[in-house]
């Protein structure tokens, strides 16, 4: 029979491993996920490198987070391995959950070292792997007790790159606190609370500046309306290593008025609430977060034809544009800024997926592989 746990003595110990947590979706995931647990399972925060700024931000909210340097560097440490199996078994640990790529080699070796199960949990789609990498990541869907995909595309990817039966693999797709993420009661207090000006048509998108993330697409985009006469106001609300060349390439393109780098903020909730219309021009994404929230937020989107986002608004969604064209990305933001009706036909009425339900479909896949 499945083992029952009851929350006073015995609950399973699951870790959510990770090198650090920056702000990023997978981050964002588990630690929205991790307080609607049911008390049979005890989730805590590892990292192995540092906490970055959602680890600190998970101390002081309370949560139980621990710094273990065992990968101080991008070098694979045996050693560093082994000393994390040892603390697994010596705090209990039931079930080791690791969500990006050094984490899963750290956390399938050690939880097999200690004889307890591993889940992967493959937040990104596959695209080109380099062969080494792709070597390390075969081994730990091999080794691992069960693999977790956010789409069923992805899911089908990995059986048929990997060889890996499709009964290992399960679909958990991201989720938002939709107590936290809804549309606001007034959209103007919110703008005057942030310092934003209150009846300007405001465009955003929420994204680490890295290039895959292609702002550059916004900035060419913005660049043929500013020929055209029409100058919508945008939000880059994120930071990352692409900054300084995104900001030279608005201020090139003679657009930098009309851009706001307004960096990482948390809470997130009320700057996505502030916006008209969220825009994700991403080369790739596994399924966005930030996407999930704007949709509950009641916002417009509009996206480039990738799979992780197709996999969330359909193929047929009306505000679907290639990454790379620039033309037709204007088209669409001069249409929305111009006409309500377009604006709104880029709603979608898709069911997002909600943190409670993920951690209960978390719970009911812990109980299998512990059991």
């Amino acid at each position: 029979m499945t083992p029952e746990k009851t929350p006073a003595d015995n609950a399973w110990k699951v870790v959510f491993l990770f090198i650090g947590m920056p702000v990023g979706g997978a981050e964002d995931f588990a630690l929205g996920v991790q307080p609607k647990m049911h008390p049979e399972v005890e989730a805590q925060f590892v990292c192995l490198r540092s906490l970055d700024m959602l680890g600190e931000e998970a101390v002081q909210k309370g949560l139980p987070v621990t710094l273990l340097p065992l990968f101080p560097t991008k070098r694979i440490s045996p050693w560093g391995i082994w000393k994390f199996s040892r603390w697994l078994i010596e705090h209990g640990i039931d079930v080791v959950h690791s969500q990006t790529y050094h984490a899963h080699i750290y956390g399938v070796a050690a939880a097999w070292l200690a004889r307890i199960p591993s889940v992967v949990h493959q937040q990104k789609t596959l695209g080109q792997i380099p062969l080494r990498k792709k070597i390390f990541f075969g081994w730990c869907l091999k080794k691992a007790t069960q693999i977790l995909t956010l789409s069923e595309q992805t899911r089908v990817e990995i059986s048929d790159q990997f060889n890996i039966p499709s009964s290992k693999i399960e679909v958990v797709p991201n989720a938002i606190d939709e107590t936290l993420f809804c549309p606001p009661d007034d959209k103007a207090i919110v703008r005057r609370n942030l310092g934003l000006p209150e009846h300007d048509f405001l465009v955003g998108t929420v994204a680490s500046l890295h290039p895959v993330k292609n702002h550059k697409a916004t900035i060419e985009a913005l660049s043929i309306l500013a020929r055209k006469g029409c100058h919508p106001k945008v939000l880059f609300i994120g930071d990352g290593p692409a900054r300084r060349e995104l900001e030279n390439l608005a201020r090139e393109r003679g657009v930098k008025d009309q851009i706001l780098f307004a960096g990482r903020q948390r809470p997130v909730v009320p700057w996505m609430q502030a916006l008209d219309l969220f825009l994700l021009p991403s080369h790739w994404e596994g399924q966005a977060l930030a996407m999930l929230q704007a949709i509950s937020c009641g916002l417009p989107v509009i996206a480039s034809a990738i799979e992780g986002n197709t996999a969330v608004l359909g193929t047929s969604h009306p505000g679907l544009f290639a990454p790379d064209d620039y033309t037709r990305l204007a088209d669409i933001l001069e249409a929305a800024g111009k006409n309500r009706d377009v604006l709104l036909s880029f709603r979608t009425n898709v069911s997002v997926p909600t943190c409670g339900n993920a951690a209960k479909q978390l719970k009911s896949i812990y109980r299998k592989i512990i059991s």
